[in-house]
């Protein structure tokens, strides 16, 4: 399992998640689309499908959903729920 040193970019060699990254990760975290992160960023699918597939490999992870939990898990994006108070 990769282990935040290395997601976040802080070890030599390992790529730095991108903040186009960070964001799509995050409206996948919250149940958006493609097509919903696509227009809130200001993207097309294309762009965001292709920032995720990055995402998910500089994290290591076997798919989507691993990405997403290994991000929320290391603290880069956050989970939000519409029905919990902050």
């Amino acid at each position: 399992m990769t282990d935040p040193q290395t997601a976040l970019g802080q070890e030599p060699g390992f790529s730095l998640l991108t903040d186009r990254e960070i964001r799509c990760l995050q409206l996948v975290a919250e149940g958006k689309r493609l097509e919903d992160a696509g227009n809130i960023l200001v993207l097309s699918q294309e762009d965001v499908s292709d920032a995720l597939a990055s995402a998910q490999i500089k994290l290591e992870a076997r798919n989507l959903f691993h990405a997403v939990s290994i991000a929320m898990l290391m603290g880069v994006i956050r989970h939000t729920d519409p029905f919990q108070p902050e």
